[in-house]
């Protein structure tokens, strides 16, 4: 962590002052998000931006990296502050489990949920590939080690009878590298858990004449009732050009967590500046215009930072009682 407070000792005429001067220096807080250009990325530069230039005594950044995964093992190990990841890793963090069996307990708690992550399976148009069944024997980006989005697509593949390097090729790359990629035909297809819409796709479609897989209902169903994390919902229609309908997918939900140790009076500044300019984070990233305070809690298993807590109190959030019961210790 970089919460500090210097000590300054100030000698006049020879002798120490009595009363020691104690200067406080800005708390730096680090905002892990993914890999720089990917969506996560935008939503921490917008944060960041906006806290900056709104809350005194902060120093707010958004660090570039590996994906969810590693944002919190980077937070667990101190490295960063806050970070995005998703709800079946908060809960692992916030406990000492599952991943993360043998940390401490408690470290890392929730602070702002965002719009779910959804499932995208995409192809070009012209390969022929219209169903999951088609994707055996294929050439397939499934996301970069350290991301979630890697073993979503870990996780689908299990769940349709396909092993990676018996059943099909597997990239592990990062998503423009899979966009590149399947542009150029160098892969078949590429599997992306992510906030919607994702630029890289949309970039793509510009491109190129894209199809977005559906997922068969009995494929999700199989998912969630293995792994509770994961929702139902579709991509919805319109979500990218020439998709004037729904296709069906299944989701996660995507949210920002923070440590337990962070200041309660910059968490609780930091979340009034966001939540009272979301039109503002809209700007950033469409993503936003689904945020609210009636979502605001969505996917959070663990207890709010008591900074986060105080400010959904004060601006009423709907369940903010029954959720502060819910999940305490």
């Amino acid at each position: 962590m970089n919460l500090k407070k210097t000590l300054a000792v100030v000698a006049m005429g020879g002798s120490l002052l009595t009363a020691a001067t104690v200067q406080a220096e800005d708390t730096f807080v680090s905002i892990g998000s993914n890999p720089v250009g990917n969506t996560a990325y935008q939503w921490a530069a917008g944060i960041s931006d906006l806290v900056n230039r709104n809350v005194e005594g902060v120093k707010m950044t958004a660090e570039g990296t590996k994906g969810y995964v590693a944002n919190v093992r980077l937070m667990l190990d101190g490295q960063i502050e806050a970070g995005f990841s998703n709800s079946k890793l908060a809960y692992e963090a916030y406990k000492g489990e599952g991943d993360y069996a043998g940390t401490k307990p408690g470290q890392i708690v929730s602070w702002i949920s965002i719009a779910p992550i959804v499932q995208h399976v995409v192809v070009l148009e012209s390969s022929g590939i219209k169903a999951l069944t088609d994707l055996k024997d294929k050439r397939i980006g499934i996301g970069q080690p350290g991301g979630t989005s890697m073993l979503d697509a870990e996780i689908l593949m299990q769940t349709i009878g396909l092993k990676p390097g018996e059943d099909f090729k597997d990239f592990r790359v990062k998503l423009p590298q899979m966009v590149d990629m399947l542009s150029d035909g160098q892969i078949d297809a590429l599997v992306w858990n992510g906030s919607i819409p994702l630029p890289p796709i949309i970039k793509l479609k510009s491109q190129r004449d894209v199809r977005i897989l559906p997922i068969p209902s009995d494929v999700s169903k199989a998912i969630q009732a293995k792994y509770g994390a994961y929702t139902s919902g579709n991509l919805p229609a319109n979500t990218y050009a020439e998709q004037p309908e729904e296709i069906a997918s299944y989701r996660l939900g995507n949210v920002l967590l923070i440590r337990a140790d962070v200041p309660e009076e910059i968490v609780y500044q930091a979340t009034k500046v966001v939540m009272e300019n979301l039109d503002h984070m809209a700007g950033v990233h469409p993503a936003w215009k689904r945020v609210s305070s009636a979502t605001v809690l969505g996917g959070f298993q663990a207890p709010l930072h008591p900074g986060a807590l105080r400010y959904y109190r004060e601006a009423g959030v709907p369940g903010i009682e029954e959720f502060a019961a819910r999940t305490a210790q």
